[in-house]
């Protein structure tokens, strides 16, 4: 890799004390992407998958998401360290 590549490669990491958001953020988007599209297909039709109101259910639902996805992850590795037997 040359300098310039490096540089570019450097600007688009995030710090490591970010992880846990980028981790979140990125589990977030696809997951509710998925809920968004089987409710809308389930609800409305295939016709209704890429409007406009759709991508505005989608992008609330990100905005709830995330939240509770940080508030909720600490305690969900609490509990699955509880039930995971050390042998």
């Amino acid at each position: 890799m040359n300098n310039k590549t490096q540089r570019i490669s450097k600007l688009f990491k995030f710090d490591k004390r970010y992880k846990r958001y980028v981790q979140s953020f990125l589990l977030v988007v696809p997951m509710t992407a998925i809920v968004t599209a089987v409710n809308t297909l389930v609800a409305k039709g295939i016709a209704a998958l890429l409007t406009v109101s759709t991508l505005q259910r989608w992008g609330v639902s990100i905005l709830i998401a995330f939240p509770a996805v940080l508030l909720i992850a600490p305690l969900a590795s609490k509990m699955t360290d509880y039930l995971i037997r050390v042998d």
